[in-house]
């Protein structure tokens, strides 16, 4: 690109090379990915981070996933929900460093969490949202095996384990049975109905769809950026 049209690229085709490597697992290569955006003042963004973040999880090197969670908030870029599943299942090597290390993720995603329902959300769901999802329960859920082997083999006391590095972890694998969550759901359900309005609207003109207005409690600069599906993680 450089020799033949004389461009950086953009973010896009950034991320598409940082994805072939994260496939492969070539950390220090996205890391000169990420080096040579900045250098042509390509500002990364949550994509292209957590595509790093995936190249750790292939590389099983859950060290440099939190560093990438660093480096991102650093360029005031926030993890979303795919940001912090790709890093919790970087945890998942055996070790009692990275059961540890996962409590520390799992701690950081319910603050998060708490910034975004006093807050609110700041963009699309699928990009801007940290609400957990099912497959944060499931990564959750074997973070606390994991656990649970490690004080089996001796590498932590059990009691200590279930006070500290485990608390963070079932904050993840509860928070759907809670209060909070419940009024979240809410309110994507009432948005789903919008969208289908929306959809109808325009496929075959106006359609009538009851939705209770109050109970679409968000900014509605969102609407036109309605999230996709939800994955299990993020593609890379």
């Amino acid at each position: 690109m450089k020799a033949t049209h004389d461009t950086e690229g953009n973010t896009i085709t950034f991320n598409i090379a940082l994805k072939r490597l994260a496939k492969q697992g070539q950390m220090s290569a996205c890391e000169g990915i990420i080096i040579g955006m900045l250098e042509a003042g390509i500002e990364p963004n949550v994509v292209t981070y957590t595509t790093a973040v995936g190249a750790c999880v292939k590389a099983m090197d859950s060290v440099k996933a939190y560093e990438w969670l660093r480096r991102m908030r650093s360029r005031n870029v926030g993890p979303n929900f795919h940001t912090y599943n790709t890093a919790l299942a970087s945890c998942l090597d055996g070790s009692i460093e990275g059961s540890q290390r996962g409590s520390l993720m799992a701690a950081e995603m319910m603050q998060d969490v708490d910034n975004e329902l006093i807050e609110g959300l700041k963009g699309p769901t699928d990009y801007a949202s940290v609400i957990p999802d099912k497959y944060t329960k499931v990564l959750a859920r074997k973070l606390i095996k994991q656990l649970r082997e490690n004080w089996r083999a001796g590498d932590i006391d059990m009691k200590v384990a279930k006070v500290t590095v485990r608390v963070a972890l079932k904050a993840l694998v509860d928070f759907d049975r809670t209060e909070e969550a419940a009024k979240i759901q809410k309110q994507r359900d009432a948005l789903e109905e919008l969208k289908k309005a929306m959809a109808a609207y325009s496929s075959d003109g106006p359609a009538v769809v009851e939705i209770d207005k109050s109970e679409v409690d968000v900014d509605f600069t969102t609407v036109n950026m309605l999230h996709k599906d939800s994955h299990r993680t993020m593609e890379v």
